[in-house]
């Protein structure tokens, strides 16, 4: 690309931010230069580094850009009562949630709001362009081979994130949830780490739904990137 600009005449290049891949950050650049090409790098530098945030997090740290999603009552509750399915938000705000799935790789739930929910975590009433990985974080291994997630494989991929220790307690489960249709990711059990076991599978983006737990777990390994907060304006 470097040779093609220099060959075509091109005297000056203005570029907005340098690529964050340590193994090529910066290098067109010093190409472009040592052909005598003016380049000038920094233009809308902050919007860039805002648009390619999840790109430069899996470059820098080897992990996907982690955006927590939760929905509060104005009191500050996510729910009546720890593994009560509370219902919070309007019909506008679940469909800018939508919205929200349809724009990230993946979509993360713990495994206590699996079972409290059984979520399907499927994209509705919105168009993306290929199946939404959906991931559940579970280092006990709770996750049921009936769940309803394992239900709508059409829509995209279930990733179970558990432990080797869990799946050796478990064989006979973790044998039923890979014949459902599950990918088992044997994980170290530190988030920070197990979120890494993700960038092969094409996640850059994740959206954590939940739970509490999850969320907390989120906050202490120092992985959330963005977040998205909707508050209902009433009162558990």
């Amino acid at each position: 690309c470097t040779r093609r600009i220099a060959a075509d005449g091109i005297r000056r290049v203005v570029a907005a931010m340098r690529d964050p891949n340590p193994l090529v950050s910066g290098k067109g650049f010093d190409e472009l230069r040592a052909s005598g090409i003016a380049v000038e790098v920094g233009l809308l530098e902050d919007e860039a580094a805002r648009l390619n945030r999840a790109f430069a997090i899996v470059q820098t740290e080897g992990r996907p850009m982690v955006i927590a999603k939760a929905a509060t009552s104005i009191d500050s509750r996510i729910a009546a009562a720890p593994g009560v399915r509370t219902q919070l938000t309007s019909h506008e705000a679940n469909r800018r949630t939508q919205r929200l799935r349809a724009s990230v790789d993946a979509v993360g739930i713990g495994s206590g709001t699996l079972l409290a929910d059984d979520p399907v975590l499927t994209v509705r009433d919105c168009y993306r362009p290929r199946p939404l990985i959906r991931v559940v974080f579970d280092r006990r291994l709770r996750t049921p081979a009936h769940a309803r997630l394992l239900s709508t494989l059409g829509a995209g991929p279930v990733i179970i994130l558990t432990t080797a220790a869990a799946a050796a307690r478990q064989p006979d489960k973790a044998a039923a949830l890979t014949r459902a249709g599950a990918t088992l990711i044997e994980g170290s059990g530190t988030l920070r780490e197990d979120l890494r076991a993700l960038v092969p599978f094409d996640v850059s983006a994740l959206l954590l739904e939940g739970g509490a737990e999850m969320h907390a777990a989120a906050w202490q390994a120092g992985v959330v990137d963005r977040v998205h907060v909707v508050v209902a304006p009433t009162a558990i």
